[in-house]
């Protein structure tokens, strides 16, 4: 039941296509959380990028798991592309009429991602019921966000965000499991996936934090240098701490493994956003949403780290231990911060920024002495017996 090496091969093109506009469009609402500078504009702009990368995960899964590379499905991954680029360029715009076709946009791209699974060659599908959750979710979700075009704004979230978590709910607690027993997927290609868009994601992010200039000082080389370095340390405990370990076999672990993936995507994005968007603020001085959806989420990174540490292929636990540890201390720096107040902007990203450093190579020795420790299997004891 893998899907054919070749016909795989054929779509990678558009997938990689998929995660630039992608990490775009996710950039372009991550600008926008130090626009108004409260917790609720803050989370009103994270559910795009979480809404983004679930139609993302549904197109992956329908690429990867049913290869098709016939120009309706062609036809239909552009066409959501284009409504992902018209939803980023319009849904934060301050004209109405932008802010209307953002929706309308949104709504597209759920229903496109309903006529992608619709249009699965039936001689590919054992289980026709795998394409209900997506087919149906989407659609209700589209028409929900089109319902809020003419409702009241406070039944519109209201009910938009009932829908939304009831689909999520039944995305990753019924289609994941039973597609991941019905049609298993190429346990490297599967990693590979995720860390294409993980360290696209990342990568620009924090070339992001290096590019930004300050209004006084102009390059600030020191930023430059910190933000590169930790985005080596995100860099080396994902290629080398969560990729080696092997994407997961069961089923629930696998989805374990993705939300974790979704929790990394997000952290990363706001981690780089709060850091360029929110400071520095007029008075140098944290505030307490900066410190929040910076220490928040990277707090929330190395957590994710600690889970894909445990529901791998291979579980490491004392790997989680570490990286938990590394999570705590990351919002203990962020409860001082909000509760001392005051604190120098520049001083709590640098803190921040030594602990990711300090948790990559906690992370390298642990995994050093793991290698160190391993036992030899039962083939490579047989070798070195024949060998003398």
């Amino acid at each position: 039941m893998l899907p054919d090496p070749e016909s795989v091969a054929r779509v990678a093109w558009l997938e990689r296509f998929y995660d630039l506009v992608l990490v775009a469009c996710v950039g372009r609402f991550a600008n926008k959380l130090g626009v108004t500078p409260n917790l609720s504009h803050a989370l009103l702009v994270l559910v795009w990028p979480i809404g983004l990368w679930v139609a993302w995960l549904l197109v992956t899964l329908r690429l990867n798991r049913f290869p098709d590379e016939g120009w309706l499905t062609r036809g239909i991954v552009v066409a959501q592309l284009l409504a992902m680029t018209v939803a980023a360029a319009a849904a934060l715009s301050v004209t109405p009429a932008d802010n209307r076709a953002g929706v309308v946009a949104t709504a597209v791209i759920g229903l496109c991602v309903s006529a992608l699974y619709l249009a699965i060659p039936r001689s590919t599908v054992a289980h026709r019921g795998l394409a209900a959750v997506p087919v149906a979710g989407s659609a209700v979700v589209a028409v929900v966000v089109l319902l809020s075009l003419v409702l009241p704004r406070a039944a519109a979230v209201a009910l938009g965000s009932v829908v939304g978590l009831a689909f999520l709910a039944a995305v990753f607690g019924w289609f994941l499991p039973r597609l991941a027993r019905r049609r298993p997927v190429d346990p490297r290609r599967a990693g590979d996936r995720y860390c294409q868009l993980f360290l696209i994601l990342m990568g620009l992010s924090f070339i992001k934090v290096a590019f930004a200039t300050s209004a006084r000082n102009g390059v600030e080389y020191l930023v430059v240098a910190v933000a590169f370095v930790a985005g080596i340390a995100l860099w080396s405990i994902y290629v080398d701490g969560v990729l080696p370990l092997g994407f997961p076999a069961p089923a629930g672990r696998q989805r374990t493994w993705i939300v974790a993936q979704l929790v990394l995507a997000v952290g990363i994005t706001v981690a780089a956003a709060a850091v360029t968007a929110l400071p520095p603020s007029t008075t140098g001085k944290v505030s307490v949403t900066g410190a929040v959806l910076e220490g928040g989420s990277f707090a929330a990174v190395m957590a994710g780290f600690a889970v894909l540490a445990v529901a791998a292929e291979r579980s490491e636990p004392r790997l989680a231990y570490a990286r938990c540890g590394a999570a705590l201390a990351m919002a203990a720096v962020t409860v001082i911060a909000i509760v001392a107040g005051g604190l120098n902007d520049r001083s709590f990203s640098g803190v921040l920024a030594a602990l990711v450093i300090a948790a990559a190579a906690v992370d390298g020795l642990l995994r050093t002495r793991l290698r160190d420790g391993e036992v030899p299997g039962p083939r490579v004891q047989q070798a070195r017996s024949r060998d003398g």
